[in-house]
């Protein structure tokens, strides 16, 4: 068995476990609600287990990032999760496809990146959508310095 596949056993199996042990001490509303979060964080383990250990820091520092700054719940932080990690995947393909000229990875980047946008926005609110804005103004602000 190779290494990874150890390591997603050995997660979803600790997240199996720790799962039951608090279900015996809540309601059965409480129960299956913690039974779906933690089958959704194993599913969430195991795809981040198999992609690429840059991609995932990145993802993580990014969400990190946006959960401090925008204040995000612990929802919003769930269903931004995979938008990142596909942003960050499809922005690394194109950046190693050297097959693309210039002016095709930036247009293809600006597409990645405009996508992302219009999903992460479906999950904030107004008043994080206004605060993610001012971020990337204020990081634009700092590149052209």
């Amino acid at each position: 068995m190779s290494k990874k596949m150890f390591l997603v056993l050995v997660c979803a199996l600790f997240l199996v476990f720790t799962g039951a042990q608090s279900m015996a001490q809540n309601t059965p509303d409480q129960a299956a609600s913690q039974a779906a979060n933690a089958a959704s964080q194993a599913k969430d383990d195991a795809a981040q287990a198999l992609a690429d250990p840059e991609t995932k820091t990145k993802v993580q520092a990014k969400l990190q990032e946006l959960a401090t700054e925008l204040n995000l719940t612990d929802d919003q932080k769930t269903q931004l999760k995979p938008v990142l990690q596909d942003e960050f995947k499809q922005l690394k393909t194109v950046h190693d496809d050297t097959s693309l000229p210039p002016d095709q990875k930036k247009t293809k980047i600006t597409e990645i990146r405009e996508n992302a946008k219009s999903q992460m926005n479906s999950i904030l609110t107004p008043d994080q959508q206004k605060k993610l804005a001012e971020m990337k103004e204020k990081a634009k602000e700092n590149l052209d310095k």
